[in-house]
């Protein structure tokens, strides 16, 4: 799994340098950035958008917790684990969801859990969304004569255009729709490349490229009909796949 990218904020150079000989430790954390007021940290996030932010309160120009209000408004996932020498924000700490809320002076074991924590939540939120994204098959939506289709992008090897019609073809079936080539093109995915002027081709079935004049012909695994690459764009495909 991806380090979780962290930044730290505090206007004192020790708490900061602190949080820096901890998180270097820890090779499951990558610091990213360090801030020394408010302002710089809604900054600093907004642009490097790590997984969390651990912040001081009272920090100059914008404070730790109006900074994070701010930042969560357009980044809600983040997480936040902010250490102050002052009890009187935790309950709203706890509101904002805070990750944790760590005392000043703060004992590295004691830091080192609430790191932990975090590490937790944001692995736990990763295999999730993960998983969301795994269940959900990506569809190509196209209309013909009499009906919409559906068809997974999965299932197709390449798109023709035939005439005013494309034909879109399957291991087990074509499909035609007046669509046009252009307006297919923006719902499929990256890995599909529009390697002709006449065809949209499914890089993960290729199974064979071999040259004929000035276009290339391209075959797919037990299947016997076939679509073309330009000679302009023999070069692009080679490198993507």
């Amino acid at each position: 799994m991806s380090p979780i990218k962290v930044i730290v904020a505090d206007d004192h150079q020790e708490s900061i340098d602190s949080m820096k000989h901890l998180l270097t430790s820890l090779p499951e954390f990558q610091l990213i950035g360090q801030c020394a007021n408010g302002e710089q940290l809604v900054e600093e996030v907004i642009v490097k958008k790590p997984d969390l932010v651990l912040t001081a309160i009272k920090i100059a120009k914008k404070n730790g917790m109006e900074a994070m209000k701010e930042v969560l408004a357009f980044l809600p996932t983040i997480k936040v684990i902010f250490i102050t020498g002052f009890d009187e924000y935790a309950i709203e700490a706890f509101e904002m969801a805070a990750v944790d809320y760590l005392l000043k002076p703060v004992e590295e074991e004691r830091l080192a859990q609430a790191l932990e924590k975090a590490k937790n939540i944001i692995e736990f939120e990763r295999e999730k969304m993960g998983n969301s994204l795994k269940q959900q098959q990506k569809i190509l939506q196209l209309r013909d004569q009499t009906a919409t289709l559906f068809i997974p992008l999965d299932e197709i090897l390449f798109i023709e255009k035939a005439g005013k019609k494309c034909l879109v073809y399957t291991e087990k079936e074509i499909y035609d729709t007046s669509e046009t080539m252009a307006r297919i093109l923006t719902r499929l995915d990256e890995t599909f490349f529009h390697a002709h002027r006449s065809y949209i081709i499914n890089l993960e079935k290729i199974s064979q490229i071999i040259p004929q004049k000035e276009s290339f012909i391209v075959h797919f695994k037990d299947y016997d009909h076939l679509a073309k690459i330009s000679k302009l764009k023999i070069n692009e495909i080679r490198k993507l796949i």
